[in-house]
């Protein structure tokens, strides 16, 4: 550590790592270059923006198990809003950069590209670019200008510093940034981390938004400038704009006069179903709904509109809620990009190992906003969104010519929401099918799934079963013969015993038939009881050569089945009809004790299959009914 004196006001300058040429001074604010141990004022340095970003000069960290210390900061502003740009001094004497927007944090390392990169006016959202043999996406392109710094740096800045920048994100949350402020361009690379995995220590003493304990942070209320009502920031430090319900002026809230941006008439002023400062508990984080605005889309020249709400939490950073048709779900940014295939139909996203499909394309515009924003936002912002879905989640792309934005929602009951809210008022009554609405026929398939094959197993054993224990004995043969003779008399056969459990018999009839007919009326008559059980057949066959070809009509055979008969004495009795002039017919009667049957196996397996296919039938009628509203209805 090498140290000197600030030339302004004499006090003690350390200066940590090895490659750092600026240095902020703690106490006059001037900006000192190194030369060696000799320190060069070359003017003060600008005020920093208050934020309510947690980390400061001086906080520990570990990435990666490598422990290290915050010492410099370069605080930007960009399209979307303030930034801030940490350098770390790893205990190595390696330096880093931990990007912190938005509550979303980067650490990146310079780099050296083996390949030229394209100039920074033709690059647009989307592109593809190769780094280091890995493909990076262009997801954000801005026009940056350095506020101030503090601390010590690696490069020498100052206010007004012009920085060109684009991001780029990779698989595998692979994150990249191109800076088009020196020639070459400056390249960063590295990943996005999530702010607990750095394990950081000695951060600022912030209280959760809203708190009055920290002038930060609490929330500052004042009057509109275009028409005097009162108006309250809330996560101030973190917001560019916030817009006035009364008379609709979009207000600069980083400017100390509150500057009027913008203004817009609405024909309708809606009111939040969440009021603007209602705090809720979603996924252990405690966020406070601080924006609201509306957005549309036409299709066929039909407007439809959704509503969203921004939420905000000091570490977590922002989270949005969408409200569509009583529709809610709770939206992620994302910190790498889906992979797309195909075209149209068939175009999809898959995004760990989830495969998502297209539903649907369009342009949308701002047409209401109300509340703070974390950039300067105005009625009328068109964006192209493109939505894919596997519910209950949905991937959606904004994307402009300077920015594309993945980001992934998870639907909510809306009873979710009214609890997390606390909201006494009901939320309006869902219609029809959200896009990423889960499926109930969905979640009860497996289950489904498992009661139908058990069902079906029960049933092919009972069945197993049944033809295991039945006898199929034969209990009586008997020939008859017909003929004009036997016309309108009843033949009777010989006595025979059914004996054992009620059971069916099967009578099995085998004639002489030939290019004849005959009608034959049985009965099986219980000689003791007189009970009798009756059962009619006719039976054809016919046959011929037709121009050569030989063919054939009808049976001479039958069977028929009696059910439930109980034991006892019994004989069959017959009566036949010919046809007039017909020759002797033979008929030879078969009768069988307990067949196996088959009928109510088929039965109950219709009825089986029935219920499945209704089910099938609903699920897919619920699916309908959500793509009725995509690009594909």
């Amino acid at each position: 550590m090498k140290t000197a004196n600030c030339p302004s006001c004499g006090a003690a300058i350390a200066f940590q790592s090895a490659v750092s040429i600026l240095a902020v001074c703690d106490y006059c604010k001037s900006t000192l270059i190194r030369h060696d141990l000799k320190l060069e004022n070359i003017g003060k340095m600008a005020e920093l923006l208050p934020d309510s970003s947690p980390i400061q000069l001086g906080a520990e960290g570990v990435y990666r198990k490598s422990r290290f210390s915050v010492v410099g900061r370069i605080q930007l502003r960009y399209g979307q809003g303030v930034w801030n740009e940490w350098y770390l001094l790893f205990d190595n004497q390696r330096g880093g950069w931990l990007g912190d927007t938005l509550g979303n944090y980067a650490l990146t390392f310079i780099v050296q590209p083996p390949e030229p990169l394209p100039p920074f006016s033709e690059l647009r959202a989307g592109q593809h670019i190769t780094l280091q043999g890995r493909n990076f996406q262009v997801t954000n392109i801005a026009q940056a200008r350095c506020i101030a710094g503090e601390g010590e740096l690696p490069i020498q800045i100052g206010p007004g510093y012009d920085a060109p920048v684009v991001d780029l994100q990779a698989a595998g949350n692979v994150f990249a940034t191109l800076d088009y402020s020196e020639k070459p361009p400056l390249v960063f690379v590295g990943e996005q981390v999530r702010f607990d995995d750095l394990k950081l220590t000695g951060l600022r003493q912030v209280p959760p938004i809203g708190w009055e304990s920290d002038a930060n942070i609490q929330a500052e209320a004042f009057q509109c400038p275009g028409c005097g009502s009162s108006l309250t920031i809330r996560a101030k430090g973190q917001t560019e704009s916030l817009a006035c319900g009364t008379c609709g002026s979009i207000i600069d809230i980083t400017d100390d006069n509150f500057r009027i941006l913008s203004t817009f008439r609405a024909s309708i002023k809606h009111e939040p179903l969440i009021p603007l400062g209602a705090r809720g508990t979603l996924e252990e984080t405690d966020y406070e709904a601080i924006g609201y605005l509306r957005r549309r889309i036409s299709v066929e020249g039909l407007d439809y509109e959704w509503s969203e709400y921004l939420l905000f939490h000091r570490e977590r950073g922002f989270r949005w809620l969408m409200e569509y048709n009583g529709h809610w779900s709770v939206v992620h940014t994302l910190t790498e990009p889906p992979l797309v295939t195909g075209y149209g139909a068939k175009s999809q996203a898959t995004f760990h190992t989830r495969t998502y499909r297209h539903f649907q394309t369009a342009e949308a515009e701002v047409s209401y906003v109300l509340g703070e924003f974390y950039w300067r936002v105005q009625v009328g912002e068109r964006y192209r969104i493109s939505d894919y879905i596997a519910p209950p989640f949905q991937l959606s792309q904004e994307q402009t010519d300077q920015e594309m934005i993945w980001s992934r929602a998870e639907y909510l009951e809306p009873e979710t929401i009214k609890t997390v809210f606390q909201l006494t008022e009901p939320l309006p009554v869902r219609i029809g099918v959200g896009a990423n609405q889960p499926s109930p026929y969905e979640a009860q398939r497996p289950n489904f799934r498992r009661l139908s094959w058990l069902f079906l197993g029960l049933l092919l054993l009972g069945q197993i079963i049944t033809l295991a224990l039945s006898s199929n004995a034969r209990i009586h043969q008997q020939t008859f013969t017909f003929d004009a003779s036997t016309q309108d008399k009843t033949l009777t056969s010989e006595p025979f015993t059914l004996s054992g459990r009620t059971a069916n018999v099967a009578i099995r009839i085998q004639t002489n038939l030939n290019n004849n007919w005959i009608y034959l009326d049985s009965a099986l008559i219980e000689r003791n009881t007189g009970a009798s059980y009756s059962i009619s057949r006719e039976l054809s066959y016919y046959q011929g050569v037709d121009e050569g070809e030989p063919w054939s009509e009808g049976e001479a055979s039958d069977a028929a089945v009696l059910s439930a008969i109980p034991p006892g004495l019994y004989s069959l009795s017959v009566e036949a009809e010919l046809p007039p002039g017909s020759p002797t017919v033979t008929g030879t009667f078969t009768l069988f004790r307990d067949t196996p049957s088959w009928s109510n196996f088929f039965l109950a397996l219709l009825g089986l299959l029935i219920v499945p296919l209704v089910f099938r039938w609903r699920a897919r009628a619920y699916e309908r009914a959500r793509w009725a509203e995509s690009d594909y209805g």
